[in-house]
C-alpha cells in the first residue's frame, strides 16, 4: 500500500504560474503539458474532453501486468489460437503459437512497438482472460482516481464507451514513471526478443526528428482516436510530461511534430530561477511588545519562468499581520507573501509565525507595581515601629 501513498499526497505547497509569451499552435485537439518538476501545467487544450486514447489505454495494460507479476524474467508461452479473436492487423509484432518469451519481453514490445498480441498475451498471463484483467485495469483507475476513464479491452482498439481524457492519461502516466520496471521499459530506444523480433521505440524515432530530450513515450492511434502520444522528456534539470490526441492520422509523424513544436517552445523560453533562497527575509514586523520579529522565506523558491524576467523584475510582498498580539503560537498563520510580476502572481505562500507572544507586564506597569509592592512592604516593615511608638506616648500620658 506504501507505494500508493504518494497518490493522496501534495508533495508541494503551492501553485505556481508561468508568464507565457505566444504560445505555438499545434495540430492535434486535446493536449495537456506538465512540468513535473514544479508540478505546473504549462499548456492545455480540451484536456478533460472525453475522447478515444488508442493505445495509450496500453500504459495502463503494462502497468497492471508489472504490479501482479512477481517476477518480470519468468517465461511464458504463447499457446495455439491465442491471437484468433484479434484482428490480424494488430499482431504486429508477430509473435506465434509456441514462441516462449519472458513478461519483461511481452511489456517491452507491448509498450515500445504497441503490439496487441503483446498487450493480450499479458493479460491472458495474468488473468486467463482478457475480461478478467480489463476489471482489473478499471480498477486501477478508480484507485487512481481517474473518473473518466473506462476501459473495455486490453489493446486500445475503439470500442463504444471505452474512452479517456488526455489529463487523465498524463495522471496515469505520471504515476506509472514512478515504478522502476515500467520507466526502464518506456524510456528504452529499441528492443530484441531473442534476436528473432526486432523493433523501436518512441525514444529511437523521436531521435529521428532532433527530439533527443524525449526520453520515452508511448504512441497510439485509430481513426477514431487520431494520432496519439505521451511523451517523457527532461531538459537542463526539468521533468516533463506532454499528452496528446486527435492529430489528423492523414499527416504521418504528427503526434512527434506537435510534442517537438512545444517542447521546443518552452526549452528555449523557459527554465528554472532561483528567486529566494531559504531564510531569506521577506519583511520586517515586531509583537505588541515592540520586539521585532523577522519574517523568513521557509525554503528555496525555484520558478519556472520566461527567460526575459528577472530577479530585479520581480515584486515580493508580504500582506499579514504587521503587531504580533498575545497567544500568538510559533507556527500560527499570520499572512502570506507573493512574488509577481508586474501585476500578476506568479508564487503565493502562508507565512507561519516564528515566534510565540506571551503574555508580559509592559514598563509602566512593572513600575506601577514596583511601587505598590514597595509601599506595602515599607508599610508593614514600620507597622511594629509605629505601635511601638503608639505604646510610648499612651505611657507618658499616664
Amino acid at each position: 500500500m506504501k507505494k500508493y501513498i504518494y497518490i493522496l499526497l501534495f508533495v508541494l505547497f503551492f501553485i505556481p504560474f508561468s508568464v507565457k509569451a505566444d504560445v505555438p499552435e499545434i495540430e492535434s485537439k486535446n493536449a495537456i503539458l506538465l512540468n513535473l518538476t514544479n508540478n505546473e501545467v504549462l499548456y492545455e487544450k480540451g484536456k478533460d474532453e472525453v475522447i478515444k486514447v488508442a493505445s495509450l489505454q496500453k500504459i495502463m495494460t503494462a502497468l497492471v501486468a508489472i504490479e501482479k507479476i512477481d517476477n518480470l524474467d519468468e517465461t511464458y508461452t504463447i499457446a495455439p489460437g491465442m491471437f484468433n479473436s484479434l484482428d490480424s492487423d494488430l499482431l504486429v509484432v508477430g509473435l506465434k503459437a509456441y514462441d516462449t518469451v519472458t513478461y519483461n519481453d511481452l511489456l517491452y514490445c507491448t509498450l515500445l512497438k504497441s503490439g496487441a498480441d503483446c498487450a493480450y498475451s499479458l493479460a491472458m498471463a495474468v488473468s486467463n482472460s482478457e475480461e478478467e484483467y480489463v476489471k482489473l485495469m478499471n480498477d486501477k483507475a478508480k484507485e487512481l482516481g481517474l473518473k473518466n476513464t473506462v476501459f473495455k479491452n486490453s489493446t486500445g482498439l475503439d470500442l463504444e464507451g471505452q474512452q479517456s481524457t488526455v489529463n487523465e492519461i498524463s495522471i496515469l502516466f505520471k504515476y506509472a514513471l514512478n515504478n522502476k520496471d515500467f520507466k526502464r521499459i518506456v524510456t528504452a530506444p529499441e528492443y530484441t526478443i531473442g534476436g528473432k523480433y526486432q523493433f523501436e521505440g518512441p525514444r529511437k524515432k523521436a531521435s529521428s526528428f532532433g527530439a533527443d530530450y524525449i526520453q520515452g513515450g508511448k504512441t497510439g492511434f485509430t481513426e477514431g482516436a487520431g494520432l496519439c502520444l505521451a511523451s517523457y522528456a527532461s531538459y537542463e534539470n526539468v521533468d516533463y510530461i506532454f499528452v496528446t490526441a486527435g492529430a489528423d492520422y492523414n499527416k504521418k509523424n504528427q503526434n512527434f511534430l506537435d510534442h517537438k513544436t512545444m517542447y521546443d517552445y518552452y526549452m528555449t523560453n523557459y527554465s528554472l530561477k532561483t528567486i529566494l533562497k531559504k531564510k531569506d527575509v521577506i519583511a520586517e514586523i515586531k509583537t505588541i511588545y515592540n520586539e521585532p520579529v523577522t519574517i523568513k522565506a521557509s525554503r528555496d523558491v525555484v520558478l519556472y519562468i520566461n527567460n526575459s524576467i528577472f530577479n530585479n523584475d520581480l515584486k515580493i510582498e508580504y500582506d499579514g499581520k504587521k503587531v504580533l498580539k498575545r497567544n500568538i503560537k510559533k507556527g500560527d498563520k499570520i499572512g502570506k507573501y507573493t512574488i509577481k510580476y508586474k501585476d500578476i502572481v506568479l508564487y503565493e505562500e502562508d507565512v507561519l509565525s516564528p515566534v510565540s507572544v506571551n503574555f508580559k507586564l509592559s514598563k509602566t506597569l512593572i513600575i506601577i507595581l514596583f511601587v505598590i509592592v514597595s509601599s506595602m512592604i515599607i508599610h508593614l516593615l514600620l507597622r511594629p515601629i509605629r505601635r511601638k511608638i503608639k505604646k510610648r506616648r499612651k505611657r507618658k500620658k499616664n
